[in-house]
């Protein structure tokens, strides 16, 4: 949760250089082609995670860790589309440019933020695939290591 507080933070910052320096702002089919692809990505590793299993690992320490391990990369999923749903929603609602704030000639832009944390989301996800595959690949090892 503190990486994502603290990536959400940058994310903050980014947006608002971004809205300083440009007047683009992304509209709602942007936010919608974000939120379309992102839950693809999302189905797809969800699904790779439900019909994860630790087959043939006798090592019940070792099961363990894998279980851990595979409850993490599923809580960060989770977590990261929620994340990703809310930023869609609150995007279609502050979408309007009477919402952006100026302060000390810097301008802050909703949609610019909840599209970079839209972004960011769909990134992370690609990062939990990688995360997967290291956790199969750790299974075939595992597996290898205690056959005869």
């Amino acid at each position: 949760m503190i990486k994502i507080v603290m990536s959400s933070c940058i994310l903050l910052l980014l947006a608002i250089l971004a809205s300083s320096v440009s007047n683009v702002r992304p509209d709602g089919f942007f936010s919608s082609t974000i939120f379309t692809i992102a839950g693809i990505l999302f189905s797809i590793g969800i699904g790779l995670i439900v019909t994860f299993k630790p087959e043939g690992v006798k090592n019940k320490a070792y099961i363990k860790e894998l279980r851990a391990n595979i409850l993490h990369v599923r809580n960060s999923f989770l977590c990261h589309f929620g994340l990703l749903t809310a930023s869609y929603i609150l995007n279609q609602y502050l979408s309007d440019p009477k919402y952006e704030s100026h302060i000390i000639d810097l301008t802050f832009s909703f949609p610019v933020f909840l599209c970079l944390l839209m972004l960011y989301s769909s990134l992370f996800f690609i990062v939990n695939f990688i995360a997967i595959y290291k956790l199969d690949n750790q299974i075939f090892d595992a597996v290898n290591q205690e056959q005869p």
